[in-house]
């Protein structure tokens, strides 16, 4: 039974973002070991410091992390993996941007949604003719082509109230379903997280036993 104690779980994260040089094997893995002093000892294990020359994104396999366990622990122990093969690591600069200058980036991203979705309802309407159907319309219910505008109000009200419930800002926070923005930006995120692991191994830039 004593030798349960050694068998090591980890679980290494596909994308982590640091804002240390240093980064440790907690960084970048969920551990578990029967021996609590030897997962909090595996917690703090180095795995990769940040060079000036490195720049701010580093591919680890978990090959590089296996080594580097050994290395700091001795080889006398079971290590299981059950997460990702490679793990990219971000170093967030440690100068945050000042309170300004986010707020301008805030405004000027929200100018550009906005406008943008403006032109993108306007430029749909014009090429469905949504014009022409509320005249039809008008003319079914009313006996003349033209009204009082409701059906024109009650159609820009459904269009942001259609958007509200699509991104379900309507339900309560906490264990709620993902947002459909969450989910393609889920997708996008581990869509680039591939493609940068996948180039990494083509330059021989990734973090590997071999380096």
């Amino acid at each position: 039974m004593g030798s349960l104690k050694s068998d090591i779980y980890i679980k290494l994260d596909g994308h982590v973002r640091v804002d240390q040089r240093e980064v440790r094997l907690k960084d970048m893995a969920s551990v578990y070991c029967s021996d609590a002093a030897l997962m909090h000892r595996l917690e703090d294990v180095p795995v990769f410091t940040f060079e000036e020359k490195d720049g701010e994104k580093e591919v680890i396999s978990i090959l590089y992390v296996y080594a580097a366990i050994y290395k700091s622990l001795g080889e006398d122990l079971q290590i299981h993996s059950i997460g990702s093969e490679d793990c990219l690591v971000d170093l967030i600069s440690e100068k945050k941007p000042s309170k300004f200058r986010s707020h301008i980036q805030v405004i000027l991203v929200s100018l550009v949604t906005f406008f943008g979705a403006a032109f993108s309802i306007m430029t749909y309407n014009e090429d469905a003719g949504v014009d022409d159907v509320f005249q039809t319309l008008y003319k079914i219910f009313l006996g003349f082509d033209s009204g009082n505008g409701v059906l024109e109000f009650t159609y820009s009200l459904g269009i942001g109230l259609g958007i509200l419930v699509f991104f379900n800002h309507f339900e309560k926070k906490g264990r709620r379903n993902p947002t459909a923005m969450e989910i393609q930006m889920d997708k996008y995120e581990q869509d680039m997280v591939d493609a940068y692991v996948k180039s990494s191994d083509r330059r021989g830039k990734s973090l590997d036993v071999e380096d």
